[in-house]
């Protein structure tokens, strides 16, 4: 045993001693409490490097690479909603919770796509049904932010219902991607992109009884008489014409000769240098949407430009080919859409529709098109 061990142990004793006891207890105490202290401050450091090893050296780094995560946003968020199906037309309702947006439409043309600002803490909802008379059919809702998808909805059946409801801080779906948009077109149909002039149909036609001018429109063109009846002054809220000439060409079914303003948001929708073309398009998918239940394909035989005037228009002639109701013999119409820039803030048209039943008179497709003019 070293005599120098001894001679320090006496020295600290002799030193201790001149403290009195309570203050050799307490520092006891506080030495203790540092040991304890040191311990759980060590001891969490070295499980943490010890599971870093363990775990490959990645440490935090190391994530599950399925997790999607999004960037913490804040302020209003630009949303995109997009509604599909396999039928041409939907009831659709969409809004924000701050009420900027609101609509609702019975009958939308399919696919329908539009982006919207939602507010921060907000968010958007979306309701699509098939229609009533659509009968059994898919339908799809959609919401993206930026190009990630971050809700969607899909069903099948008769009135199927979708919901989608999103918001800024909604995480992207992994793997979730956009259904196909297509051009709006069911198989069967056809749309000309290059130019066909119409064509000059046979026969004598009917006659000719004096001229219509349809005034806010500024359209002017012959009216016929024989088998028409006469043309008159219509309300465009309710028909969407300003004047109509038709006649029952079966029970349930008629021939129409018909013009106005193309609807707002047709133009709206509409732009570029093919504007008039498009509009016209747009007019004969619209009329087809609500004068033909959901068996109806359009086959565009016709598609030129025209002066009017010396106004710009454009002209698209479609067989819509249908099934028949019961005891009905037609089962096709011949459509024929002329859009004219006329001046005013919304271009015009003239729409001519007469069924296969009548094919003697598609001649008068001619003399109304030759006449048309601009007041």
């Amino acid at each position: 045993m070293s005599t120098h061990n001894d001679t320090a142990s006496s020295g600290m004793q002799r030193l201790l001693d001149r403290f009195p006891p309570v203050l050799q207890a307490a520092g006891g105490i506080l030495l203790v409490l540092q040991v304890v202290f040191g311990f759980l401050l060590v001891v969490p450091i070295v499980f943490a490097f010890l599971f870093g090893l363990l775990d490959g050296g990645g440490g935090s780094k190391a994530r599950p690479r399925s997790v999607v995560e999004s960037p913490r946003r804040e302020g209003p968020v630009m949303m995109t909603l997009v509604v599909t199906g396999d039928r041409r037309t939907a009831e659709v309702d969409f809004n924000t919770s701050d009420g900027s947006v609101d609509q609702s439409d019975k009958n939308i043309r399919l696919p329908l796509r539009r982006t919207v600002r939602v507010p921060e803490g907000g968010h958007l909802s979306v309701n699509a049904r098939t229609s009533w008379y659509s009968g059994p059919g898919k339908i799809t809702c959609t919401v993206l932010i930026g190009d990630r998808v971050v809700e969607q909805d899909s069903q099948f059946g008769d009135r199927a219902t979708t919901h989608c409801l999103a918001r800024p801080d909604s995480k992207p779906i992994a793997g979730a991607t956009v259904p196909p948009q297509g051009n709006g077109m069911l198989p069967g149909e056809v749309r000309l992109t290059r130019k066909v002039p119409v064509r000059r149909y046979k026969g004598k036609g009917s006659p000719v009884v004096g001229r219509v001018s349809d005034g806010d429109p500024r359209l002017s063109y012959l009216a016929l008489g024989g088998e028409w009846g006469r043309s008159r002054e219509v309300d465009p809220q309710i028909s969407g014409y300003h004047r109509r000439q038709g006649f029952e060409s079966e029970v349930g079914w008629e021939a129409v000769i018909a013009s106005g303003f193309v609807k707002e948001e047709l133009v709206l929708e509409a732009k570029g240098r093919n504007r008039l073309r498009t509009l016209a398009w747009a007019v004969q998918d619209y009329r087809q949407s609500m004068g033909f239940n959901e068996s109806a394909r359009g086959r565009d035989v016709a598609s030129q430009p025209i002066t009017v005037g010396g106004r710009r228009g454009w002209v698209i002639v479609r067989e819509v080919r249908f099934k028949p109701k019961k005891n009905m013999r037609a089962t096709m119409d011949l459509s024929v859409v002329a859009v004219v820039d006329t001046g005013r803030p919304r271009p015009s048209f003239l729409w001519i529709d007469i069924p296969n039943t009548h094919k003697h008179l598609w001649p008068d497709v001619n003399t109304v098109l030759d006449s048309l003019s601009v007041n």
